[in-house]
């Protein structure tokens, strides 16, 4: 549905009144609360290490993933299924044996118990490959092509679901697995880059670790956590003088074509910013607690404010296929404008001019 002039101008003065300014908190505090319901269902799969030393660092990343998503990120235990080549290095927690058959069989399990609301991160590491038959994950057994992993992908519909392919030549994955509601990520930019990759070990830092809050709200977006693994690989390769061997992406646009440097007001980046992983308690819409390091009740409203429009834009993309090209573009339009207007609000109220 549209959004008129009249509505346009009013939504810009709607907070100069009192009575409008404790609705709009109230309409907040109603769409946080649904947020705050929807729970993250983690698929994670470390594939063939083919040596000793990647076996060992494949399991260590594994563990810290899913010891962050379930410790400090309140994803319930029972929503992480991690499979692995070799369950027996921790037998309590993998569930078995990485192979095609039983990641076919755990995104099938992960579909028919997840609610509509819920979100699906799917995490794979390990090694890839390309050829003349196209990329591969490599399992053992049969290896994983993107076509199979789309076909997997699209069980989940019409939940949003995000894949984080880690391993080499994985940007090859970008082209067949974007698509409305999906954000993907992978370690390289394309097949040609298919060293051994460390944007895993960095990813799982994000998770386990403060310095990727960017925001300081206590939770980690999908967006958080690549800007903060693109960066820490960035800074691995330059402290020891060695070229860049992975330049990661992310698509969440559905144009098939990823970037490194998503931002706040470009097509990619809309999607992973507003999805995060698990579902810490989440303050009150009136600004108390969240920023917990923002006093300011003023700064803090605005930020609860450019939040309310991001989950509007990430509706709206979502409804992308269902509607005129014309109509989504003209709407969008008018979302974004609101949602840069709203950044230079908060801006000045942080003394940025």
């Amino acid at each position: 549905m549209g959004v008129s002039a009249p509505a346009r101008i009013g939504l810009r003065t709607w907070f100069d009144h009192g009575t409008a300014a404790a609705l709009a908190v109230a309409v907040l505090m109603a769409c946080r609360a649904s947020l705050s319901a929807q729970e993250t269902h983690l698929l994670l799969v470390a594939g063939l290490p083919g040596q000793e030393t990647y076996r060992e660092r494949f399991h260590d990343w594994g563990s810290t993933i899913r010891a962050a998503a379930v410790e400090r990120l309140s994803v319930p235990a029972e929503n992480v299924t991690w499979l692995a080549d070799d369950p027996a290095m921790s037998p309590e927690q993998i569930r078995e044996r990485a192979t095609l058959a039983s990641m076919q069989k755990a995104v099938s399990d992960i579909a028919r118990h997840a609610a509509a609301d819920d979100r699906v991160l799917i995490v794979l590491i390990g090694h890839g490959t390309t050829g003349a038959a196209g990329a591969r994950f490599n399992l053992s057994g049969p290896d994983l092509s993107p076509e199979a992993l789309d076909m997997m992908l699209d069980e989940f519909a019409p939940r949003r679901v995000a894949l984080v392919h880690t391993g080499s030549a994985s940007g090859e994955f970008v082209p067949a697995l974007s698509g409305p509601g999906r954000t993907v990520i992978t370690a390289t930019r394309s097949g040609r880059e298919n060293n051994e990759t460390w944007f895993a070990g960095f990813f799982a830092e994000a998770l386990a670790g403060d310095s990727s809050d960017l925001d300081k709200d206590g939770r980690i977006s999908l967006l958080e956590a690549f800007r903060y693994s693109r960066r820490e690989v960035q800074r691995y390769f330059e402290e020891r003088n060695l070229l860049a061997t992975e330049h990661a992406l992310l698509d969440d646009d559905g144009d098939g074509e990823g970037t490194m440097e998503p931002g706040d007001v470009t097509e990619d980046g809309f999607l992973a910013r507003t999805f995060y992983v698990g579902s810490p308690p989440l303050a009150s819409a009136a600004g108390s607690e969240r920023p917990s390091q923002i006093e300011d009740p003023v700064l803090a409203r605005l930020y609860e404010e450019r939040e309310a429009l991001e989950q509007r834009v990430v509706g709206h993309r979502l409804r992308r296929e269902q509607m005129d090209p014309a109509e989504y573009e003209r709407e969008l339009e008018e979302m974004l404008v609101e949602l840069a207007l709203k950044a230079r609000e908060i801006r000045r109220r942080e003394g940025g001019g």
